[in-house]
């Protein structure tokens, strides 16, 4: 994977943290993980908000229909793990 130099500010504090709790690990590793983990996490909750959004448009006759399917995939589901 191709990389990027980048400079950044961070508060001391925090600097010294990452430092004492990386134990082997470069500060160029722990900043790219971290940054991982908050594109992934900025991922799941843009994709919760849409989920939500869409529940929040259906219908009433849409929510009882989905909420039918939703259990008979759950009965089935919950047979094929016996």
């Amino acid at each position: 994977m191709a990389k990027a130099k980048i400079s950044v500010t961070i508060d001391r504090s925090l600097l010294r943290d990452c430092d004492r709790l990386a134990r082997g690990t470069s500060r160029s590793e722990a900043v790219e993980e971290a940054l991982s983990r908050w594109v992934r996490e900025r991922r799941r909750r843009s994709l919760e908000d849409e989920i939500e959004r869409y529940y929040a448009s259906l219908s009433a006759a849409e929510g009882r229909e989905d909420r039918k399917w939703a259990s008979l995939a759950a009965r089935v589901l919950g047979e094929t793990w016996k």
